[in-house]
């Protein structure tokens, strides 16, 4: 999947609950059934307007930080078929 608006949604989210890239790490853990969330630092290729940003993610990952914001999938990501 790829973020939307170079990640803005996903900053505006985690800007609206409050959270840093950390904690948002760590509540993808509390929403992955295996317990394993995803690093801060794919979280930061998330939200990154820089170099480091990248467009294109594991569907895993996205629906994790989706769950995590309690945001809908497709407001944060979109499918590059769609």
């Amino acid at each position: 999947m790829h973020r939307r608006d170079n990640g803005q949604p996903i900053r505006d989210a985690m800007a609206t609950a409050g959270l840093s890239i950390e904690r948002l790490a760590e509540k993808t853990k509390q929403a992955d059934p295996a317990g394993y969330g995803i690093k801060p630092s794919t979280i930061g290729h998330m939200v990154s307007t820089g170099p480091s940003g990248r467009d294109r993610f594991e569907d895993r990952s996205c629906d994790l930080v989706a769950r995590a914001l309690e945001e809908p999938i497709d407001k944060l990501f979109t499918d590059a078929t769609a």
